[in-house]
Order: structure tokens, then sequence, then C-alpha cells
């Protein structure tokens, strides 16, 4: 029993030992830039958080990985084809080109986790990225104009309000509206994925539903003006759905040219 209970001690050591080295091997670092207007434009980030907050900075951070450097690069920096410099420390560019601020990856040996950008109220967002290395692009609070295109990240979009244009190729697209704004218009596509889009129920628009290969679902009170269905040869019947929803409003555009869509009023 003194054997097994020495042991179980020695083990957990060794495990709480390893745990906080671990993190002690990792640390946050953030780059801030003063912008409270205007447009911040963010390109090739694999796997990036965008956030809305009522600061006055745009805040870009990351937890970064301590790791063994490269003895041979000591006192040399990080160059690259476009001449942008690691300005963060994390891999990441940072500069400001009159009224816009650009944020891109230019290394693909980042030594950070997910790329966080806080972004103030009043300043449009603008996201791109053209190759395969993509993972999840969350967009959270978001009340300005927001354009995203890509080719691989699954997009989720929380309490957003519009005007956006977000296309996907690839992945899929999941937004829930805070509101809906009736400042510009809406477009939600996905080529090759689903896309699910939950509004309030109290939401004025103009929507135009869209899934040529697949199916459209929804609880929405839509009053139809003109609907499409085209067999394309398979058992799915193919919907294009047009209508209004509380009178009408804003154009708001929901389409997926290869799988289902799902339009919901929230509860």
């Amino acid at each position: 029993m003194k054997k097994y209970l020495t042991l179980t001690i020695a083990i957990a050591f060794v495990l709480g030992s390893s745990t906080l080295a671990t993190a002690q091997k990792s640390s946050m670092k953030e780059h801030k830039t003063a912008m409270t207007s205007g447009t911040v434009n963010i390109v090739n980030i694999n796997e990036l958080i965008i956030e809305g907050y009522s600061g006055s900075d745009v805040v870009v951070s990351t937890m970064v990985e301590k790791t063994e450097g490269d003895d041979r690069a000591a006192g040399l920096k990080l160059l690259n084809s476009l001449g942008l410099d690691d300005n963060t420390g994390f891999g990441i560019s940072v500069s400001k080109d009159g009224d816009n601020l650009n944020i891109r990856q230019i290394s693909k040996t980042c030594s950070c986790d997910k790329i966080t950008v806080k972004v103030p109220s009043g300043v449009n967002v603008s996201v791109t990225h053209d190759n395969y290395n993509a993972d999840l692009l969350q967009v959270k609070n978001i009340s300005s104009e927001l354009e995203i295109t890509t080719n691989y990240h699954d997009v989720h979009l929380e309490d957003v309000t519009g005007p956006m244009a977000v296309k996907t190729v690839y992945g899929s697209i999941e937004a829930k509206f805070d509101k809906v704004s009736q400042a510009g218009s809406v477009s939600l596509y996905s080529v090759y994925e689903l896309v699910d889009v939950t509004i309030p129920s109290s939401s004025g628009m103009n929507v135009t539903l869209s899934a040529p290969s697949g199916n459209v679902y929804s609880n929405a009170d839509v009053s139809i003006t003109k609907s499409e269905n085209n067999s394309h040869g398979s058992c799915n019947s193919g919907s294009t759905i047009m209508g209004t929803i509380n009178g009408g409003g804003v154009e708001f555009s929901v389409k997926s040219a290869y799988e289902d869509v799902y339009f919901r009023k929230a509860e």
C-alpha cells in the first residue's frame, strides 16, 4: 500500500511539473494600433477570431509558444517577397496605409495558435485568404461593414448585424444575427458546403434563399413573391425562393450552390 501511494504521488508530481513546464513555454503577445475609423484588411491568416469592442485600438494578439530558436538566424530578421516586416514577433505584419490597417500572416512557421483581432466599433473589416492552410474563422459582435472572401475556412458569425458579403468555396457558413441592419445588403454564399442562418423574428428584409442543387429549410414567415425549382436530374428539387419578411427591407441573400440552406427565425 505504501509503495502504491508513493508511486501515485510521484506520477502526480511528474504530471504537475509537465503541465507547469508547458504553461511556462507559452505567453500572450499583442500588438496595438490606434484606430476608430477606416478599414482593417486581414490577409491569409489561417485561424482567426475577429471581435468587435468599444475601444480605440485594433489589438492583434495570440498565445505564442516558446520554442528553440534557429541559432543561425540570431541577429537577422525574417524577409518575405512582399517586403513586409514581422513587427509583432509572432509571424504577423501590421502596417498602416492611410485609413486602412493591413494585417497579414507572413510566416508559414508562425509559432502561435490562433490570431485574435479586436476591432473598435465603427471600423470596417475585410478578410481575404487564398490558400488551403485554413481552419476556423470566427466573427463576433461586428456591427460595421464586413467582407470575407476565402477558399477553405468554415465561417462562424455571431451577434453580427450587416452590411456584409461573405463567400467561402469549400467551407460552411453559420451565422447568428443580433439584428439586421438596414444600412446595406447582406450576402452569404458557400459553394460546396451548407449555409445556416438565424435572424431575429422582427427583422424586415427582401430575402433570396437559393440552393440550386439542394434544399431550402426555414421556419421564417416568408411572403413568397417568386420561386424556382430545378431537378438537375437528381432527387433534390433545387430551390430558389424570393420574398419578403415583415413587409420587406434590406436585400438579404443566402446561397449554397451544392448543399442545403437553413434559414431560421430566433425563438
